[in-house]
């Protein structure tokens, strides 16, 4: 099960017994406002969690693009020499 359907399982079980206790026991209302902060509290840390993978994701990207860069920097001076050193010894030859 992802993290996705985890926190809509349990922002859906919150909702459930928010809304049972308004119909059924409305003059318990600190019990009710706990659980609407529990609820608020669990979709910030779910915003929270998302944030941070996309800037792992970000991180990710960028650094994977710096290597093939420099990867086909390396790959480029090294087909200069080479392509330096042959035609060089073709002169000579």
């Amino acid at each position: 099960m992802s993290n996705k359907d985890t926190y809509k399982r349990k922002h859906r079980y919150l909702d459930n017994q928010i809304n049972t206790l308004e119909k059924h026991n409305s003059y318990n209302r600190a019990l009710i406002s706990d659980l609407k902060r529990k609820k608020v509290q669990l979709k910030h840390k779910h915003i929270s969690k998302e944030r941070n993978q996309a800037r792992e994701n970000k991180y990710n990207a960028s650094e994977y693009r710096k290597r093939a860069l420099s990867m086909t920097a390396w790959q480029t001076l090294s087909y200069v020499i080479y392509y330096t050193y042959v035609t060089q010894n073709k002169r000579t030859m």
